[in-house]
């Protein structure tokens, strides 16, 4: 049977993985909500230098919305450059302009699976339903999902 004092420090330490807190090499770790909606980068944690608005088309109608994020150089999916989303991983760099930002400025986007990983006003979607036909030569890879706005 173990002791209280141990019962305790377990459930401290399994707390703190479910918080995505984790050692790196400048101290703890905990994952922050970098990518909410916002109106400006005030709304945003410290964490989040850009309140990046997006307009994607999808199913025919255009959807309109801000996201809190940072620039990043690493592009591609899970960039090390970008936070972990609540799903665990890591987010993904592309330029803005690939979901209807200004410019082609490197940004990171939560990555997804399915739309209930994005938050409220954003929905998943894949390259391919980003670039349609286009998706050869899609900036987004092949493979990723990252949330935009749109219906959720």
């Amino acid at each position: 049977m173990l002791g209280r004092p141990l019962m305790l420090i377990l459930g401290a330490l399994t707390f703190s993985a479910l918080l995505g807190c984790s050692s790196g090499p400048n101290g703890p770790e905990f994952l922050l909500p970098v990518y909410d909606a916002c109106y400006t980068v005030d709304d945003c944690v410290p964490a989040a230098t850009l309140c990046e608005e997006l307009t994607v088309e999808f199913g025919g109608e255009l959807w309109s919305n801000a996201i809190c994020t940072l620039t990043c150089e690493t592009e591609g999916a899970i960039s090390p450059d970008c936070p972990r989303a609540f799903i665990g991983r890591f987010g993904s760099c592309y330029p803005s302009s690939v979901a209807g930002g200004i410019d082609d400025t490197l940004i990171c986007f939560e990555p997804c699976n399915f739309d209930e990983d994005c938050q409220a006003g954003f929905r998943c979607l894949y390259a391919e339903d980003l670039c349609g036909i286009d998706a050869p030569s899609c900036a987004i890879d092949e493979n990723d999902a990252i949330c935009v706005p749109g219906p959720n």
